[in-house]
């Protein structure tokens, strides 16, 4: 039997309802930051283990039982260190890689920032005296890293970056939490229609918005309205960004409140170009869903997302090479060959069955 250790992020129900059925011999625990309030849906299907609670003891007394333990993350110091230095060498220990457990650690070394980005940054906290948010408390040691016999990940970049970071033998293992049906919802039938352009996923400073901004004001953009979701995230950058985007475009419109699923994926019909400018992976979702949909992706170079979308198979385009003057086609609509060979690829790699075909066999090899 594998055991699924489990917290309470977005991910967890998902995980839950891939490896929940009888074949997939799975057991789920829970260990919650709030004692009295759980925001897993799912809840019913796992074993609730307060963290100061006899409970927690026996978990770590019956974690020898296990063929395998998955750990969904790697951001919670206290018990996942208690975890991992209790697991007994017959058991195997895979790790989900969620991104920010390693790429957020003080002693990692990721430029995330571009360089306008990076200077507005530094000079607020310069003005406002802050300090950089990363928090050794909660990183796990590097020596029990040593403990994770997989990585789990669907870009085997991400993985080769962790070995290599961590000086770790581990192996590599696909797996992702969303399928295609998970993430693209009622648009899985549907076409972008319009020319608008979508920068960014969130109100952060990875999306890089002021160096984007900038490169896209030296572009001809004539009346397509240019859309900057920042519903979410850090309000001074929300605040900043919206006052930007109006500075430079007589047609921006920041997507500041929050919208519903249906309301924003409307929107996102209307598109027919993406720009993200992260500098290491994230808001992979909106890149599969900007691709299913027939939008003109573009990507940072220095993200190891361009260069796994491009090993597998799907168009996707340079910040630093095609987001310029010289592109006559910068903004124009992908043809159709190429928005059919972009669904093929993402449905061999990300359709439900695809991915519990992969599942199943991630299993059978944690329990071998």
């Amino acid at each position: 039997m594998i055991l699924h250790l489990l917290t309470e992020e977005k991910f967890t129900d998902y995980a839950i309802e891939q490896f929940e059925s009888r074949e997939f011999c799975s057991k789920f625990v829970l260990i919650p930051s709030n004692a009295n309030k759980y925001i897993v849906k799912n809840i019913d299907k796992v074993e609730v283990v307060n963290q100061q609670s006899p409970e927690f003891d026996k978990l770590i007394n019956s974690l020898k039982k296990y063929k395998a333990i998955i750990l969904h993350g790697m951001h919670w110091g206290i018990w996942q260190t208690t975890i991992l230095k209790n697991i007994p060498t017959q058991v195997k220990v895979a790790w989900v890689f969620w991104g920010g457990d390693l790429y957020g650690r003080s002693d990692v070394k990721f430029n995330t920032l571009a360089p306008f980005t990076k200077f507005i940054v530094e000079t607020r906290n310069l003005l406002k005296r802050t300090k950089s948010n990363k928090n050794s408390n909660w990183e796990i040691s590097r020596m029990l890293f040593k403990k994770v016999d997989y990585c789990l990940s669907d870009e085997f970049e991400e993985y080769e970056f962790a070995r290599k970071e961590l000086n770790n033998s581990m192996k590599y293992c696909w797996y992702n939490y969303y399928s295609l049906e998970d993430t693209l919802g009622e648009l899985l039938n549907k076409r972008c229609v319009g020319n608008g352009i979508v920068i960014g996923n969130s109100a952060t400073k990875e999306c890089n918005y002021y160096d984007v901004l900038l490169k896209v004001k030296t572009l001809d953009v004539q009346k397509r309205k240019i859309l900057l979701p920042l519903s979410y995230g850090t309000p001074w950058i929300r605040n900043f960004v919206s006052k930007f985007g109006k500075m430079l475009f007589t047609n921006v419109y920041p997507l500041c409140d929050y919208l519903e699923r249906n309301e924003y994926n409307r929107i996102l019909l209307n598109c027919n170009t993406m720009i993200m400018a992260h500098y290491y992976p994230q808001a992979q979702g909106n890149i599969i869903t900007g691709l299913w949909l027939g939008m003109k992706v573009y990507l940072s170079e220095k993200n190891m997302t361009y260069h796994y979308f491009r090993r597998i198979g799907c168009k996707v385009y340079s910040i630093e090479k095609d987001l310029n003057r010289d592109n006559n086609g910068v903004f124009l609509s992908e043809d159709e060959d190429t928005i059919m060979h972009n669904r093929e690829v993402l449905t061999y790699w990300y359709s439900k069955e695809n991915m519990r075909q992969r599942n199943l066999k991630l299993v059978t090899l944690l329990n071998n």
